[in-house]
């Protein structure tokens, strides 16, 4: 259970952001839950005096749709036909004393209340104690009446034929009942399963919204955790508190029904065989579980990667927010931005930029970065995945030190190191230098069509060789060198993208990225030099296109595949097609002809010969 305390630990270090909204880069809103709570898309809000009168209703819009609501372990995890109520916010089915009247049918637990019987018991209960809202009050008030559908309905919030609610909103209805209203463009499903929100209309005040309000939270979890008996060991803080066999769900997002805790399967063996109770496996407090999984929830939306359903993350105790090991060098530096100016990004982003100047650049946001965490904070990384949808596993999690984590990054950058082309920044392609994200080096080696599945289970094998520094899978390796070497599949920028991301991780594999990125004439190595010669007869085809302006595959790109399993065999074609090139180009063709000759003297004796060649030496070489 290392992974829940480091959870909790990282819900007690920002304890301060609890309950405060924030909005992502890319527009969602996150919230950092209190415990005994959790979100809900309301599609109604209803305003109450505080005598408990009706004053008002509305549509809620999609945007504002997100509502943080009080929450009981059973009604947390309600699902089907359970039925267990939410305090203060809830479905219609709930909330509604006349849900029956207009054509709808409660839910019945097994003593035969129904579910608007037991929202309003609850309620009370939570009124008659010690920690009760003035404003709750006032909503309990006014849904003893029994008229919120009715009310809903005065407002031109629902619509009702015959006193009955319509289902769904179709063409046909609007001669009798006008234009399209807006509940039915915010409502998953029929009318009667929209959720309703409530806020109290203080004449002095103004209108004080029920969710969000630190008051009602606090009182409310003050109430909650004090009505809760079962109290045990708990596993994870070893003290004796209250514990929980119920764990929360949405763990990845809204819908999420998968569990990474759960005991509820007693006759499939999920823990018979070894406990005779779900209990002996481990006893878990309900403070812990729910500060533990609403911290994860809030990472998650913050600053996970997921692909297919499967969830990368990476934080710091504090500082949550830390090198991801799935990005590249530029996503790197573009998220070290506050640390980096703008005349060090040219230096990332430059042709010209030399690999001393990049280490330079990298390790000084590095090292910014770093700062910010605390001496001997640690960072985490978890990968989750669902295999079913009701169980969730943990695929990885590891925790390090802060400076064995920087330094594994660090590493990483620095030898699995080439020049991109295919960086995309606000849709403009540039030129960047250091390593592929993982996501590419996966699409690199399967092709940007290759399954989610084959995608995820690919990167999460590369996260090891990042933080762990082990060594990159030699079958990965084999497939990039297969496509790298076979330039006819693919367009031209795949081709290119594809090639400089197999040099990037070849250059790791091979050399530990001591193999220079510049041209190397001392290089001997039999299959460097054919690439080398390939290199040439590709620009000296491509110039000699250029002058005639057309524009196709050169027949050394053509051949590159070929040219790996038989070097001299496919040389020697051709040379003899180069020929009527070279006249075309005259003194230059002149020059490259004698640079064929150049390399070909570098051959040690008895290497130029019909032996396959390395392909990560052929496509260095064409580099």
């Amino acid at each position: 259970m290392s992974w829940l305390n480091d959870l909790y630990e990282t819900y007690e270090e920002n304890i301060d952001q609890v309950g405060k909204v924030q909005r992502t880069s890319y527009g969602k809103e996150i919230v950092l839950l209190p415990i005994a709570h959790a979100c809900q898309n309301a599609q109604i809000e209803v305003t109450v005096t505080l005598d408990g009168e009706f004053y008002s209703a509305s549509v809620v819009p999609k945007e504002e749709a997100q509502t943080m609501i009080p929450v009981t372990i059973e009604s947390a995890g309600r699902s089907g036909s359970t039925s267990a109520p939410h305090l203060i916010h809830d479905n219609l089915v709930y909330v509604a004393g006349d849900f029956e009247k207009y054509g709808g049918v409660y839910k019945k637990n097994k003593a035969g209340k129904n579910s608007h019987q037991m929202y309003l018991e609850n309620l009370q209960a939570w009124c008659e104690s010690d920690y009760s809202p003035t404003a709750v009050k006032s909503v309990l008030q006014y849904l003893e009446k029994g008229q919120l559908i009715e009310d809903l309905v005065q407002a031109n919030v629902m619509v009702e034929k015959k006193h009955q609610l319509i289902p769904k909103w179709s063409k046909e209805l609007e001669p009798e009942l006008g234009e399209k209203p807006p509940l039915f463009s915010v409502v998953v499903g029929e009318q009667s399963t929209s959720f309703v929100r409530f806020a109290v209309q203080d004449h002095e005040k103004g209108k004080r919204p029920l969710w969000g309000d630190k008051e009602i939270i606090d009182l409310f979890v003050a109430y909650y955790t004090n009505e809760l008996t079962n109290e045990g060991l708990d596993y994870v803080t070893g003290e004796m508190l209250p514990l929980t066999e119920n764990h929360p769900s949405k763990v990845r997002y809204g819908g999420d029904m998968a569990k990474l805790i759960s005991g509820n399967d007693s006759t499939n063996f999920t823990y018979k065989g070894r406990f005779t109770d779900k209990n002996q496996v481990a006893s878990i407090s309900y403070e812990v579980s729910q500060k533990g999984h609403n911290a994860l929830k809030w990472l998650i939306g913050k600053q996970a990667f997921i692909l297919d359903g499967r969830v990368f993350l990476t934080w710091g105790r504090k500082e949550t927010e830390v090198p991801n090991p799935e990005e590249s060098s530029a996503d790197f530096l573009d998220f070290n931005a506050i640390f980096a100016k703008d005349e060090e990004a040219e230096i990332l982003l430059n042709p010209e930029t030399t690999h001393q100047q990049f280490s330079e650049l990298f390790k000084k946001s590095l090292n910014g970065y770093s700062i910010k965490l605390a001496y001997h904070e640690p960072i985490y990384i978890m990968i989750l995945d669902a295999a079913t949808s009701g169980r969730m596993g943990i695929l990885y999690y590891r925790s390090f030190e802060k400076e064995q984590y920087f330094t594994r990054i660090e590493e990483w950058h620095q030898t699995c190191f080439w020049r991109h082309t295919y960086g995309s920044k606000n849709k403009q392609r540039y030129t960047f230098w250091g390593a592929p994200s993982l996501r590419d080096i996966a699409e690199a080696a399967y092709g940007a069509r290759a399954s989610d599945t084959l995608i995820k289970n690919t990167i999460q094998e590369l996260f090891p060789c990042v933080v762990d520094g082990k060594m990159i899978p030699i079958n990965l390796i084999r497939k990039l060198l297969q496509r790298a070497s076979n330039p006819v599949s693919m367009e031209k920028w795949e081709w290119e993208k594809t090639l400089s991301i197999a040099c990037a991780v070849m250059n790791k594999h091979f050399k530990k990225g001591e193999r220079i990125v510049v041209l190397d004439k001392n290089e001997t190595d039999r299959s460097y030099l054919f690439g080398r010669m390939l290199a040439v007869a590709d620009k000296v085809e491509r110039k000699s296109l250029s002058l005639g302006k057309k524009d196709r595959m050169t027949n050394a790109m053509r051949y590159m595949n070929t040219f790996s399993n038989h070097p001299l065999q496919t040389w020697q074609t051709l040379q003899e097609n180069l020929i009527p090139y070279y006249a075309r180009l005259k003194d230059r063709g002149l020059y490259y002809q004698h640079l064929i000759d150049e390399i070909a003297f570098s051959f040690e004796k008895g290497e130029q010969t019909n032996k396959q060649t390395i392909k990560w030496g052929i496509s260095y070489g064409v580099l």
